[in-house]
């Protein structure tokens, strides 16, 4: 007997409304994200030695660190060292970072060395800039499939751009990429990835969307293999649940295999690669102690402790109290996964010596969680009880609290917050070191970064409107880590590129306007355009999509 699926839900009136809508959505946030970047562009050295990566392959055809020179002296304690490098292949330097974000990055450095002698600008920092669009690129290719994911779980149009417009805007995902760290790029593989064996699982999509997860999640492996052995774990658990599109045991065996060898040619680039640097597959360059932190103080550092919890960081996922519920009936099985790939994720970096991963802003290895824990926050939306009033004005509150707390992550360095984190603990007599062994502040809210960034907000908006300089940051006599911090980043001034002298000098006023008035406009023409296609303008009245979702099937 023939077996009936639900219709998949479309995500336009016709395959080419569909792209323009995709595309569109896209460009929307790529462009808010560049208007959104940071003015401090040598912000983060992790970034700065992937850039040097991505130089010396482009220049040079090699992944060694040249003109590094790696020398410890004997005496040094180990936790002096620099865990992101090591010696490797004939003494040279390498970066024990994997290829993949410095193989994103190369397009970019490429384009911004040619601007740079075009221009007459700075050849380092207009590199470094242009580099950095890595980080919103990615933050919007995320949020863009995100949008679709939504689209797929048929919460339909309206609701899947409101769901949207919370996780680019209400959640970590906006920070996270503009640190410019390779989270971002993970997060999007591991749910492209999800999103694939979704369309296989539930929406009777061919076998070979397995093997596009598999290309999916080889993408983070080749960017942070780790997470990609969580992802995988995750995958196989939901390929093997009951439910989903009628298949034989035979059938679910058999995607899984293609699944594997579909991984195997990221998983060869990845031992590889340690040999090249290392001389031995299974060398990665690691010297310090990665396991071993207790994982009942891991866990609750990452998920509540005032200083690192990722509940405090996103509140936001506060909602999946109402919405999980109702989500699980719908799709318990990829529900189920995906809570298995949070749980795994948190529990692998619970166990982490450095589990913080500081200095960042909030618990950047989870991050890549995120998207899971808000997909299923559309339910809210769907919601039809005589409470649902309520149940929104609390959602609205919770998105608002969310917002300004990205917000606060974005518009004010994060190296403010660090500051402050560094004044407190001298002030009570501590002397501060740059050692993840040694950070006291994870579980003291008066010393929470969080809290001093939203209150940094505040701050620079008072000396702004009111040109004072009531909150201006200005280190004690004879402090290097503190007189060094104002010497480096703009703690006293908003982190958004165009509010930089650095950018007035280099590229002058008139194309720092030009380029504001550009991104502005852009963002306004692409986010008309997605509002017009939500609204329903460009359909017939006969052809106006019902905004409730279709049911499964049973």
């Amino acid at each position: 007997m023939a077996v009936a699926y639900p219709q998949v839900p479309t995500l336009g009136r016709s395959r080419l409304g569909a792209i323009a809508l995709v595309v569109a959505l896209f460009i929307f946030f790529f462009a808010a994200y560049i208007f959104t970047a940071s003015g401090d562009i040598f912000s983060q050295g992790d970034t700065a030695i992937r850039v040097q990566i991505a130089e010396n392959m482009l220049g040079r055809f090699s992944v060694e660190l040249h003109g590094w020179h790696l020398i410890y002296y004997h005496h040094m304690k180990r936790e002096w060292f620099d865990p992101r490098i090591s010696a490797g292949r004939g003494g040279g330097t390498f970066s024990t970072y994997l290829l993949g974000q410095p193989l994103a990055i190369m397009p970019f450095d490429k384009i911004g060395g040619m601007i740079a002698v075009r221009e007459q600008w700075p050849y380092g920092p207009t590199v470094m800039w242009f580099a950095r669009l890595v980080g919103p690129l990615f933050g919007a290719l995320e949020v863009t499939l995100f949008f679709v994911f939504s689209i797929r779980l048929r919460y339909g149009l309206i609701r899947a751009l409101l769901l949207t417009l919370i996780f680019g805007f209400a959640t970590s995902v906006w920070p996270d990429e503009q640190s410019v760290l390779e989270h971002t790029e993970v997060a999007f593989f591991l749910l492209l990835g999800m999103y694939f064996a979704f369309r296989y699982r539930e929406q009777n999509r061919g076998v070979a969307y397995m093997l596009y997860s598999a290309f999916a999640i080889g993408g983070a492996a080749i960017t942070r293999y780790q997470d990609a052995f969580m992802a995988c774990l995750a995958i196989g658990l939901y390929i093997i649940l009951p439910g989903g599109a009628s298949r034989s045991a035979w059938a679910r065996i058999r995607a899984l295999v293609l699944f594997g060898v579909g991984l195997l040619p990221f998983a060869a680039i990845d031992l590889w690669y340690n040999w090249y640097r290392f001389m031995s597959p299974f060398q990665t360059g690691h010297y310090e102690k990665l396991f071993g932190y207790p994982p009942q103080r891991g866990i609750p550092g990452l998920l509540v402790s005032p200083g690192k919890g990722i509940l405090w960081y996103c509140p936001v996922i506060f909602l999946l109290v109402f919405a999980a519920r109702g989500f699980w009936r719908r799709y318990p099985a990829f529900f189920t996964a995906s809570m298995a790939l949070v749980v795994g994720l948190v529990f692998l970096y619970a166990n982490v010596t450095f589990w913080h991963g500081d200095p960042t802003w909030g618990p950047r290895y989870i991050y890549p969680t995120v998207p899971f824990l808000i997909l299923p926050l559309g339910e809210i939306f769907l919601v039809k009880t005589r409470r649902r009033n309520a149940l929104w004005f609390v959602t609205a509150l919770v998105v608002l609290a969310s917002f300004t707390i990205q917000l606060s992550g974005v518009a004010v360095s994060e190296w403010r917050g660090w500051y402050r984190v560094i004044s407190y603990e001298e002030n009570k007599g501590y002397e501060w070191q740059w050692i993840a062994s040694r950070y006291r502040y994870f579980w003291n809210p008066q010393e929470s970064p969080l809290n001093f960034q939203v209150h940094s907000l505040y701050q620079l908006a008072y000396d702004d409107v009111f040109h004072s300089t009531k909150y201006e940051l200005v280190p004690p006599p004879e402090d290097p880590t503190l007189d060094g911090m104002t010497t480096d980043y703009a703690v006293n001034d908003w982190n958004f590129w165009w509010t930089s002298n650095e950018f007035n000098w280099w590229m002058g006023q008139g194309k720092v306007a030009l380029g504001m008035i550009a991104l502005l406009s852009i963002m306004a023409a692409s986010g008309l355009y997605v509002a017009s296609e939500a609204s329903g303008i460009f359909e017939s009245p006969i052809q106006r999509r019902s905004e409730t979702p279709l049911p499964e099937a049973a």
